[in-house]
């Protein structure tokens, strides 16, 4: 069940706002840093090298990462309490659970469900942005496992009241 609620909240952040955005040429997390991440093989392809935004609940402990490109969108969910006081690793799941773990999902557009990650790691330093690096599995279209592999750069993060992120 948080797999796919995990999955559904990054590619529904993902999805509402990518088409209008791209249509107005605006971006939607002005100000923003940078989300990149390249799906490595035999020759190296960009998925994602766009703005990026980042929020934290502390009732939860959930910092989500999220941008949304003209080709494909993706996330980040990371379990960890905050301010990270040096760079910490996270272990990529299907699903999120205790403090250490994330989850990924990257979703194109035409693709219809998201693509969430089933291994890898996240290193992040968080100040007052996000910094970090991450190499993540994803199964692709034919079940076979794809590296992807990328960056976040001043990520700016809001962090959100405890009584608007809490769970009802």
């Amino acid at each position: 069940m948080r797999r796919l609620l995990a999955a559904a909240a990054l590619s529904a952040l993902a999805g509402a706002a990518c088409g209008a955005c791209h249509r107005a040429g605006a971006s939607p997390f002005p100000g923003g840093g940078r989300f990149l991440a390249q799906r490595v093989a035999r020759r190296t392809t960009t998925l994602v090298d766009d703005p990026a935004w980042a929020t934290y609940c502390p009732a939860d402990s959930t910092l989500v990462i999220v941008t949304l490109g003209r080709r494909w969108s993706g996330g980040l969910a990371v379990r960890a309490t905050q301010p990270l006081d040096a760079p910490r690793d996270f272990q990529v799941q299907a699903s999120l659970g205790e403090v250490g773990t994330a989850v990924a999902a990257f979703r194109a557009p035409e693709a219809g469900g998201a693509r969430v990650g089933v291994a890898g790691t996240v290193r992040l330093a968080v100040t007052s942005s996000v910094n970090g690096r991450f190499e993540i599995a994803l199964p692709d279209s034919g079940g076979a496992r794809v590296s992807i592999r990328g960056t976040l750069s001043r990520v700016p993060v809001s962090r959100l009241a405890a009584a608007t992120c809490s769970p009802p």
